[in-house]
């Protein structure tokens, strides 16, 4: 297990989730974070769906590198459904 800190609604928190647990299984049953739904248990459903600060995610990735096709792409689709969702 790894720790990890996140920043969430303003709070600051540290936990340290197994490698298989979901991001919505870790805010709900280790940081106690209800506000986090899960629906159908696979990500499809959307319900668990996790708002984030997309230029959060930018610098959290601008210090890694990719051997393989680097990031940008994953950039460009988290971008992207930050606009389809703002659309809605």
């Amino acid at each position: 297990m790894v720790d990890i800190t996140l920043r969430i609604n303003g709070a600051t928190c540290t936990g340290s989730p197994e490698a298989r647990k979901t991001l919505a299984d870790f805010l709900r049953d280790d940081l106690n974070l209800t506000g986090t739904h899960v629906g159908c248990e696979h990500g499809v459903c959307g319900a668990c769906t996790v708002i984030v600060d997309e230029q959060q995610i930018r610098e959290a990735l601008s210090g890694n590198i990719c051997r393989c096709t680097g990031y940008q792409s994953i950039i460009d689709g988290v971008l992207l459904a930050a606009k389809r969702n703002s659309e809605r």
